[in-house]
Order: C-alpha cells, then sequence, then structure tokens
C-alpha cells in the first residue's frame, strides 16, 4: 500500500484541477456574489498520515494570521522504514523482515504557515493552500534483534523483537524536520472542515540511523519520504 502514494498523489492533483473550472464559472456567472470570506479564527482537529513506511496518526491546532495566512502547530507519530524492506510470515504469523537491524519511530513537532490560493475565484467550499512547517523531530530508536555477538548482523539462534516488545530497549534520537505541501481544505469557513495534503517530508537527525544492516546499507542520518495527510476538525470563532 505506501509504495502507490506517488499515484495516489497525482490521481489528488488531477481530480483538484478538474473542480477549478466549475468553481470559477460559477463565480462569473454571478456578479453579486462578495468576494472570497475570511476564515473562522481558530481550529484544532485530527490527522490520517500515509508514507512510503506506512500509515501515522497525528493532530493540530491552527490560528489565522491575516487574510490567507495561518498559523499552524502540528504533532504526529509514524514510523520510518528503508523502502527495501520487506516482510514475510509465516503460518503461525510470525514476521521475519530480512536485512533488517532497527526500528525507528517519528514523533515531528512542527510550526508551519498555510498560505490559501486562488481565493478570488475558487468557492470557499474548496479552498486550495500551500504549507511549510519545521522544527524538532523525536526520533525513538530501537533493535529489530538481540545483537549476541555485536556484529550488527542477525545470525541463526538470535532473538527478534517486535515492534512493541523491543520498544523498551530503545533510545531517544533527535533532530530536526522540514516538510513542503500543497493541499486543499473543504467544508465550510466556520464548523465541520476535512482536507487532505500533498507533501514531502525531510528529518535530519543528529547521528546515524541503522534500518537496515551495515552490510546492506550504511547508516544515515537524513530520512526522506513523500507523504498524503488526510485532516478533519472544527474551525470556530
Amino acid at each position: 500500500m505506501p509504495r502507490i502514494v506517488p499515484y495516489i498523489a497525482l490521481f489528488l492533483v488531477a481530480a483538484g484541477l478538474a473542480l477549478f473550472p466549475n468553481s470559477s464559472a460559477a463565480r462569473q456567472t454571478d456578479p453579486q456574489r462578495e468576494p472570497g470570506q475570511q476564515e473562522a479564527p481558530s481550529g484544532l482537529g485530527a490527522q490520517v498520515l500515509l508514507t512510503n513506511s506506512g500509515f501515522g496518526l497525528g493532530g493540530y491546532l491552527r490560528r489565522l494570521l491575516r487574510d490567507d495566512q495561518t498559523a499552524t502547530l502540528e504533532i504526529s507519530l509514524s514510523a520510518a522504514e528503508d523502502e527495501r524492506e520487506v516482510s514475510f510470515f509465516d503460518r503461525f504469523g510470525d514476521r521475519d523482515v530480512p536485512n533488517k537491524r532497527t526500528y525507528l519511530l517519528e514523533i515531528p513537532i512542527h510550526i508551519g504557515l498555510e498560505r490559501r490560493l486562488f481565493r478570488p475565484f475558487i468557492e470557499d467550499n474548496f479552498r486550495p493552500y500551500f504549507h511549510i512547517a519545521g522544527g524538532p523531530v523525536l526520533g525513538w530508536n530501537y533493535p529489530y534483534f538481540r545483537d549476541e555477538n555485536g556484529n550488527d548482523t542477525f545470525d541463526d539462534g538470535e532473538r527478534t523483537f517486535g515492534v512493541i516488545s523491543g520498544m523498551f530497549r530503545g533510545r531517544l534520537v533527535p533532530g530536526l524536520g522540514l516538510s513542503v505541501s500543497i493541499g486543499a481544505n473543504f467544508g465550510e469557513l466556520e464548523g465541520v472542515t476535512q482536507g487532505v495534503r500533498l507533501g514531502f517530508r525531510m528529518n535530519v537527525y543528529n547521528e546515524d540511523i541503522e534500518l537496515l544492516e551495515p552490510a546492506v546499507k550504511a547508516p544515515d542520518n537524513v530520512l526522506t519520504t513523500p507523504f498524503i495527510m488526510f485532516h478533519f476538525g472544527r474551525q470556530r470563532q
């Protein structure tokens, strides 16, 4: 599923562009209609994130700064994996990921700026925007297996840990993150709203992360991924 992110992104962009002519025509046929109105001053809600590594969850707060510009505060939790990781399951449901070295959970805490686009030309119930955000990211890095002989390679007889069972053997790895995206909000300017965002995220940690065994891929401190984010919440005065 995560590997189809680019194709879903292209589809959603095409669908959004297809709405522009209809919205513009509606404004042209109603010359008495007032220009796009201002959104409610504040809002909050939840997010569902889809990246090349899987799913994530988060939440957000937003505050209108001036016409078309909104400040955001977002926090999310998702796992990071290398694109070459492939999971296999035996008949008992046990999971095996060849060449995997560690797990990584990422918690970005980002402050951002959202800029609404094309407000005079598009109906207010479809509000495209550009979004840029950045801030600290907390990585929780923990082992996939118990490395008995310290050779950084999984050997026969060594115990593997699950996503949950190995979590308490981890350590905190701080870093900084940046995301750039485009999206659209749907719904009324005040009350229940929802939307979708397509973008690219980069996290830079203060030390290298070994997602795979060193013989397969060298450790790196820069992790990147495209993402699709679905968000829903409430705008209020």
